[in-house]
């Protein structure tokens, strides 16, 4: 089952953008991350919205495990104000 992983953090959204983009470069071909998309919560000013995919939850917990994602998740929490987790099982992706 697919699985997604969704971040509410307070963070300039550059900087956001260029540690999601850093991580995607150094970890190609390790990470199980299939793709990522970054957002502003239009009614929390400041507040950055990250969806994260992977295939299952599973492969999420295999990639919480890899030194990548250690070492970036070191330089997140360098930058990130108190991030919210909310880990969501998929149950249906419907292209409309």
């Amino acid at each position: 089952m697919a699985f997604v992983q969704v971040m509410e953090f307070e963070m300039e959204p550059a900087e956001a953008v260029r540690l999601i983009e850093e991580y995607a470069e150094e970890g190609r071909g390790q990470t199980y991350a299939r793709r990522a998309v970054l957002g502003l919560d239009r009614n929390r000013p400041g507040t950055v919205i990250q969806i994260i995919f992977f295939d299952s939850a599973e492969e999420a917990e295999l990639n919480n495990q890899l030194e990548i994602t250690q070492r970036g998740g070191e330089e997140f929490a360098k930058r990130a104000l108190e991030v919210k987790f909310t880990d969501v099982d998929v149950i249906a992706d419907i292209t409309i």
